[in-house]
């Protein structure tokens, strides 16, 4: 009896180990998958800093890119947000893991509209600690986006900054969104100014439905006054230059705004 027993618990935790073994190799081969499906670009921008690109596919659209960045810091490694949807969030951190040997253990949401949320959910589920403006959580999940679980109240005023490791978070005040936030890289020079900001060759503000057109040149002029040593800017769409794109993105609210003046003053 005792040798039959011996035998069954053997039999057992072999099974165990078998079973162990083929759900680690589902789980390898899943996520080799997702990032073969889902690619992702990480373009060196300086030591320990990377801007991560990804496609999104609307519906008779053509591929949309985003961006965010990926900072090392020590053993912490951040990301300023994650890639347009949950499949390719596991993508990009898997990515991430990969080029720099370091599990991703941070991400900063920059505002609550899809391409910087949708992927918050898989983050978190990764065991990474989201950072966001105080308004986020609520306005994503008013617009049915995913929303993050925890935020910064510090960020809540106009103009308010804090850290986060070695990255200083900022919230100009409301411009592309209501809460749209900027990252800068001290030791980089870098700022990433997320939506607020237009890349270096898009000639028009895009999605502009929920932002504030008045409050958006306030909010631009801060962060350029706040930054001014910044070498690198970098748009959540589009190509990244020097501070100019602050500049260029002014402009193209200046016209904006001088379009709607006409408009009120020709209106009956």
């Amino acid at each position: 009896m005792l040798k039959y027993s011996l035998i069954l618990s053997v039999a057992l935790l072999s099974g165990c180990a078998a079973a162990t073994t083929a759900d680690h190799a589902h789980k390898d081969t899943f996520l080799t998958q997702i990032q073969t499906d889902y690619p992702v670009t990480l373009s060196k921008i300086a030591d320990n800093v990377w801007v991560h690109t990804t496609n999104y596919s609307l519906p008779g659209q053509a591929p949309i890119p985003s961006n965010g960045l990926v900072v090392v810091d020590g053993d912490e490694v951040t990301l300023v947000d994650g890639a347009w949807g949950e499949l390719a969030t596991l993508s990009l951190i898997e990515t991430v893991k990969s080029e720099t040997g370091k599990p991703v253990t941070k991400m900063i949401v920059t505002h609550h509209h899809a391409d910087r949320t949708a992927g918050v959910d898989a983050a978190e589920y990764r065991g990474v600690q989201i950072f966001t403006h105080p308004d986020t959580p609520v306005l994503a999940a008013r617009a049915g986006w995913p929303a993050p679980n925890t935020s910064v109240a510090s960020l809540k005023a106009p103009q308010s900054r804090t850290k986060v490791g070695s990255l200083e978070v900022a919230y100009p005040g409301p411009g592309h969104a209501q809460d749209n936030l900027v990252v800068y890289v001290p030791s980089a020079k870098i700022l990433y100014g997320g939506c607020a900001v237009r890349g270096a060759e898009v000639k028009t503000l895009g999605n502009v439905e929920d932002a504030n057109l008045t409050a958006w040149p306030t909010a631009l002029k801060w962060v350029k006054a706040t930054y001014p040593e910044a070498e690198l800017v970098v748009p959540g769409h589009g190509k990244g230059a020097n501070l100019s794109l602050i500049d260029a993105t002014l402009a193209l609210l200046a016209e904006a705004n001088a379009e709607e003046t006409d408009d009120t003053d020709a209106a009956p």
